[in-house]
């Protein structure tokens, strides 16, 4: 049973809300995360988009190979319960620790290397527990093989670096590399990045 909570945090896809459940005979912090109704949806097409989305995610929480909050339950419908991760956004870390970048190039080749792209990946997505780096919200993840995924998921990710980062930026990015080539496919991707790159400045141009 989980008791009523306080929202923490609300998207445009869903509203976060941290609460107690009773696990292992312990209360303990929980987030519940709703994906909200559209109302620009067919209410039918709305309802089978959350619930696929819920599923996904879930089962990409699920079977983590990184650490990440651990898969309370799902109404497969468009609720998910998880571990409430309580520690510090990488956002607020970084400029001080920079070892970490090399730490989140580490996890990201753990993460692509079991075809798991996030989707979203930025330093506010990042908490360190327990001087352990964990990723969170998997909201926009997915499964695929394929080396161009990958590529835009590294693109992203060094854009919002540049963004939110921009006087750490080279070193940072320079670690971040150094870490990810423990991927077993990382010459592949990191030249297809050079691709979505390329694809990124020409469209600039016009």
């Amino acid at each position: 049973m989980v008791s009523k909570g306080r929202v923490i945090g609300s998207g445009a896809e869903a509203t976060i809300m941290l609460t107690e459940k009773t696990v292992g005979g312990k209360k303990t912090k929980v987030v519940v995360k709703d994906r909200i109704p559209k109302g620009y949806r067919h209410p039918q097409l709305d309802a089978e988009l959350r619930t696929a989305r819920t599923r996904r995610e879930a089962k990409i929480i699920g079977k983590l190979p990184v650490p990440g909050p651990k898969l309370y339950d799902t109404d497969k419908s468009t609720k998910i319960e998880m571990e409430y991760l309580d520690g510090v956004q990488v956002k607020r870390l970084l400029e001080k620790d920079l070892k970490l970048a090399k730490e989140i190039g580490e996890l990201l080749a753990k993460l692509h290397d079991a075809n798991i792209i996030h989707g979203d990946l930025t330093t506010s997505n990042m908490i360190v527990r327990e001087r352990k780096l964990h990723f969170i919200d998997f909201g926009l993840s997915f499964t695929s093989h394929d080396e161009e995924d990958k590529a835009v998921d590294i693109h992203l990710f060094k854009q919002a670096l540049e963004s939110k980062h921009y006087t750490v930026f080279d070193t940072a990015y320079k670690e971040f590399l150094k870490g990810y080539t423990k991927s077993k496919n990382s010459e592949k991707v990191l030249e297809r990045l050079k691709q979505v790159e390329r694809r990124g400045r020409n469209k600039a141009k016009y």
